[in-house]
C-alpha cells in the first residue's frame, strides 16, 4: 500500500512539474518607437522591426488574454509619463488559444490624436498577456515607449 501511494504521489508530482515547466515569452520585452507625429497611425509590428509574438512554452495549449494597461507610478520609465488614453493602442486579438510550444502574432496599431498638446511628449504603455482559465496563471508585460515630435 505504501509503495502504491508513494508511486501515485511521485507520478502526480512529476505530472505537475511537467505541466508547470514552460511559461510565456515574447519578443517585445521593451520596444522604443521615436519621432512619431500627431494625427498619424502606426503599425507597430512594422515600425518595431518585428511583429509582436507571444510564445507558449508549455507542453499543452493555453488560453490567453491580452490587455492594454497604463503603468503605475512606480513602473514608469524615467522621462516618460503614462499614455493619455489606452484607446490609442489597438490589438487585433484580445483573447485566443495557443497550442503547445506554438507562437501567435498579434498586430498592434497606435493612433496619436491630432492635438498639439501631445507634441514633444514621451509616453509609456503596457501590453499585458496572461493565461486564462488555467489552475495556475502566468503572465508577462511588454513595455511600449513612444516619443512624439
Amino acid at each position: 500500500m505504501q509503495k502504491t501511494l508513494f508511486g501515485l504521489l511521485l507520478s502526480f508530482a512529476c505530472a505537475f512539474t511537467a505541466h508547470a515547466a514552460g511559461g510565456l515569452s515574447s519578443n517585445w520585452g521593451e520596444i522604443v518607437v521615436e519621432n512619431l507625429e500627431i494625427g498619424k497611425s502606426y503599425d507597430l509590428n512594422k515600425y518595431a522591426g518585428s511583429p509582436f509574438t507571444i510564445v507558449n512554452n508549455f507542453e499543452s495549449g493555453v488560453d490567453l488574454k491580452l490587455k492594454v494597461l497604463l503603468p503605475q507610478a512606480q513602473e514608469l520609465k524615467p522621462g516618460y509619463e503614462p499614455i493619455p488614453d489606452i484607446s490609442w493602442v489597438k490589438l487585433d486579438k484580445e483573447g485566443f488559444k495557443v497550442g503547445a510550444l506554438k507562437k501567435e502574432v498579434v498586430n498592434v496599431k497606435l493612433t496619436i490624436p491630432n492635438d498639439k498638446q501631445y507634441s514633444g511628449k514621451k509616453y509609456h504603455v503596457w501590453i499585458w498577456t496572461h493565461t486564462s482559465g488555467q489552475a495556475m496563471g502566468v503572465g508577462l508585460k511588454s513595455r511600449i515607449l513612444i516619443s512624439i515630435r
